[in-house]
């Protein structure tokens, strides 16, 4: 159980303790998908082997948001719509209207959803408890936007705001990437993305590149900035560092726990060596970025 990606909040308000948050989210399960449903979501229970819809580990709390969407192609749906509207045209000797045209396919879709398959997708959040934070595993704004929105319906007690920093995340890469010093905890690897700011957004990528300075130099002097930056953290965990404070494509070397006995036990070792190391990257990547913004 290792997060691949962190999109980082603060907790400004309120307090969550495993008792209240177990409630909250258990009021709201995943439920399936009815017959005429395209969509349903809700709470599930991030670990199959632990029946609780928080898995705790001392003030480290790890749950799951899922949806579940009907796999029912436009294409066929039309298909079957336009079948229809032939047979109608042939009946009453004249096109259906717009109208007649949009119930059939509202007609056809409602008939379908019962065929359609159902698909899946869960969405992990932790929670630090020490450092009043919570931590999305995701890449996408939406599944992010959508996660927030259904823990503050749950907590009604919580609010939550982007986590900020006094230095953003452009000028700071662009500063180490022309040379300014740069905390000894991270060392830059050879993936990163500069961008112009001009309209055409000019861009320039480097994917497995040693990055030498002259040359990365040459186009921050003609005013690209950097938008995403592959680091290392502590000769531990690699990362991708973004403009938006995001950070992506997160690689632990060598630091798992082996010899576990069970699925449990290792699903355990991970979360407790995934938390432990990953609050601590982020202080320091806070750190290294000038200390927290203020929130409102």
């Amino acid at each position: 159980m290792w997060f691949r990606n962190l999109q980082v909040y603060r907790i400004t308000s309120g307090n969550i303790t495993l008792n209240e948050l177990e409630e909250a989210i258990s009021q709201s399960p995943l439920q399936p998908c009815m017959q005429t449903e395209m969509q349903s979501r809700g709470w599930m229970m991030p670990h199959e082997e632990h029946p609780s819809f928080v898995y705790a580990l001392g003030q480290q709390y790890l749950i799951a948001f899922a949806t579940e969407k009907k796999l029912l192609p436009v294409s066929i749906v039309n298909q079957h719509a336009q079948e229809r509207i032939a047979n109608i045209q042939q009946m009453q000797g004249y096109k259906p209207g717009k109208k007649q045209v949009r119930d059939i396919k509202e007609a056809t879709l409602i008939e379908l959803l019962p065929r359609a398959f159902a698909q899946r997708h869960k969405t992990y959040a932790w929670i630090d408890g020490i450092n009043n934070r919570l931590i999305i595993d995701t890449t996408s704004t939406s599944k992010a936007d959508e996660f927030v929105e259904a823990f503050l319906k749950a907590m009604h007690n919580i609010a939550l705001a982007p986590l900020e920093t006094k230095i953003s995340p452009t000028t700071a890469m662009t500063q180490w990437l022309s040379g300014d010093d740069l905390s000894s905890v991270f060392t830059i690897d050879r993936d990163c993305e500069l961008q112009s700011s001009s309209d055409e957004k000019a861009t320039v990528r480097y994917t497995h590149h040693d990055l030498d300075a002259e040359e990365t130099s040459r186009h921050i002097r003609v005013g690209k900035k950097v938008i995403k930056l592959a680091l290392t953290w502590q000769r531990k965990i690699s990362f991708v560092l973004y403009d938006t404070l995001q950070i992506r494509r997160i690689a632990p070397h060598d630091i798992l726990k082996e010899g576990v006995e069970s699925d449990q036990e290792l699903f355990a070792s991970d979360f407790t060596i995934m938390t432990g190391e990953l609050s601590q990257l982020i202080a320091d990547l806070i750190e290294g970025l000038g200390g927290e913004g203020r929130h409102p």
